[in-house]
């Protein structure tokens, strides 16, 4: 009768979790893929699974220790038996012997290297039915893809799928960045320089920067009234800046031929002020600037602006 305990490499007493232990260290050392060059691989492999599966298994195990210990009873009696041995004739194949040999040379060796090593989490079974769910997923989906009706193409305004997506109707506060979608990521510089704009007018505001040597854009921010931003890591050439003055921000409000979505309810004033950039030294490395609404009769006018103007560099 195949002794299923000595392939295991086990005691007759072994437990659930000694036997699943042991078969996980077997099936990590001789599984056929692990060994694609040697013939009897598989047949190894295959006998390890028989004795894992009947061992793991209440009742498979309790039939299989019946018979087992019931044959090993019957030869433990056979007077022809040495009395100066201590070790029973168990009566095995060739096979058999193969695999007594390989738990002599391997698994044994592996145990007592274990002893040396600190103990490693095991893991339960669980785990082989994790790597088959996404299989049969996977495979179920390939089945309905077949017989579903081919999908639409539809073309996507990316822009503005992207400022839907960031323009959620919700209260904007100092500092939020309204204008994600279309102006492309924010950027900074290995550098100290740094701007202050400090609002005082009555109204709230959108900031935008733009670099003075390539003329691209670096940062942008919300800025409420009577609140003070700080944009930082600027590059050294120096910044100029746009703005939007308003009043109550409307989440849906379309700009720029309807390419932007959101802006104030009440537009009071563009501005850009790039003929006027922002410089920086060494000596000076941040600069504070006032926002306020420009006076058309004033000298200043020169930089009242549009919307065309603020979402264009």
């Amino acid at each position: 009768m195949t002794d299923y305990y000595t392939i295991l490499g086990l005691k007759k007493d072994a437990s659930l979790p000694e036997i699943k232990s042991a078969f996980r260290k077997l099936a990590k050392i001789y599984h056929p893929d692990k060994n694609p060059n040697k013939e009897n691989a598989k047949l190894l492999f295959e006998n390890i699974l028989v004795a894992y599966s009947t061992l793991s298994n209440s009742s498979k195990k309790r039939r299989y220790d019946d018979l087992y210990f019931t044959n090993s009873q019957s030869h433990s009696g056979n007077k022809t038996q040495s009395k100066k041995s201590t070790n029973k004739n168990w009566n095995v194949s060739a096979e058999e012997l193969q695999q007594r040999q390989y738990y002599q040379n391997y698994y044994k060796t592996k145990q007592k290297a274990a002893h040396l090593k600190p103990p490693v989490k095991t893991y339960t079974d669980y785990k082989y039915i994790l790597y088959a769910t996404p299989l049969a997923v996977g495979l179920l989906l390939l089945i309905v893809s077949m017989f579903s009706p081919s999908p639409v193409t539809e073309k996507v305004d990316i822009k503005k799928a992207n400022l839907a997506l960031e323009n959620v109707s919700k209260p904007l506060v100092n500092g939020d960045k309204p204008y994600a979608g279309f102006f492309s990521e924010s950027k900074s510089f290995n550098s100290n320089f740094s701007l202050k704009i400090n609002n005082s007018s009555i109204f709230d505001a959108v900031i935008v920067l733009f670099s003075i040597k390539k003329n691209e854009y670096i940062q942008h921010a919300y800025l409420q009234k009577g609140y003070l931003i700080e944009f930082i890591y600027l590059p050294k050439e120096g910044v100029y800046w746009k703005c939007i003055i308003g009043n109550k921000w409307n989440a849906n409000k379309l700009l720029f031929n309807k390419k932007v979505i959101g802006c104030f309810d009440s537009i009071v004033q563009f501005q850009n002020w790039k003929t006027q950039p922002v410089l920086f030294t060494k000596d000076n490395s941040e600069v504070i600037e006032i926002l306020d609404v420009i006076n058309e009769k004033s000298n200043n006018k020169i930089y009242i602006s549009n919307e065309f103007e603020f979402f264009e560099n």
